[in-house]
């Protein structure tokens, strides 16, 4: 608005735009003028109360989790607009604030709370409807992650470790049953990855088919045979560092799944070419240069 872009003024040149308004809070609610960052409504939504262990501080995301799920949410509600714009609607504006996309991918929280009166306590790496579900760490201080979210995975797991007999025991013997006896139910499981590396417990586990896998930082990951495989992080060429390394398409699509040539541009690297391609001849352009409007 203060900058004279104001949805009206633009839904006047063309009815069809498609514009989203990303804030902190939404543009309406008493918090609509506050500025927001992600962080803000990572505290604000739940996610840091019920991220990290109970005898700890609650934990904000190390990345920019908030912003990306909005430009999640907004590049899908562009496309749910453009639709619309296409069968001979309008164009609308997308409120966007950073805090309703987080608060959407939390699960049930809201829904237990008025049913249970109960707030659930931050669990680690634990979950509070799965067992076993947890990271353990092995012999050579390696970590892996298991979820045996299902029956079978977790009657598979027991096995695994050498521990059939807790599959008939009554403490574990569903999933609820695991759930309330956590601690009795994972010890033997730690126990035999401790014992073990991490070649030799991810080779007991994939023959025995449980949904186990390291625990990954970036250098392993990027060395990952599967990775590598499927490209999930390309190679760019860039005019200042010579290459970078950019996450892939995602997700791919089979008849146009696209491709990523070059890395983000530097501001206004393309104007010329694109408004070349849109018909603006050298004189014009010329004359943006001289207003200030392009670079050069």
């Amino acid at each position: 608005e203060e900058m004279g872009f104001a949805p009206a003024v633009l839904h006047a040149r063309n009815p069809g735009l498609i514009i989203v308004r990303v804030s902190g809070f939404g543009q309406d609610g008493p918090y609509r003028d506050r500025p927001g960052f992600g962080t803000l409504v990572e505290a604000m939504s739940g996610f840091a109360s019920k991220n990290g262990f109970a005898d700890r501080p609650p934990v904000l995301p190390p990345l920019a989790l908030a912003d990306m799920v909005a430009g999640l949410y907004g590049a899908y509600a562009t496309m749910i607009a453009l639709r619309e714009v296409e069968k001979g609607g309008r164009g609308q504006v997308i409120d966007l604030p950073l805090l309703d996309p987080i608060v959407s991918i939390l699960g049930p929280d809201a829904a237990i709370f008025k049913v249970t009166g109960e707030i659930a306590p931050r669990t680690g790496s634990r979950s509070l409807t799965t067992s076993p579900r947890n990271v353990f760490r092995t012999k050579e201080g390696r970590y892996i992650a298991i979820s045996a979210s299902i029956q079978a995975m977790s009657e598979r797991l027991l096995r695994a470790v050498g521990r059939a007999d807790m599959i008939d025991d009554p403490r574990f013997r569903t999933n609820t049953d695991r759930v309330r006896n956590v601690e009795e139910c994972e010890a033997p499981i730690a126990e035999f990855i401790a014992a073990r590396t991490l070649e030799e417990n991810m080779r007991v586990f994939h023959e025995a088919e449980v949904t186990a896998t390291p625990v990954y930082d970036i250098d392993q990951f990027l060395n990952d045979p599967h990775v590598q495989a499927r490209g999930v992080v390309v190679e760019a060429p860039d005019a200042e560092a010579g290459s970078v390394l950019m996450h892939n398409i995602v997700p791919r699509l089979s008849e146009t799944p696209g491709r990523l040539r070059t890395p983000a541009p530097n501001l206004g690297e393309h104007t010329r070419e694109i408004l070349a391609g849109l018909g603006y001849n050298e004189e014009k352009l010329a004359a943006l240069q001289s207003a200030g409007a392009i670079k050069g």
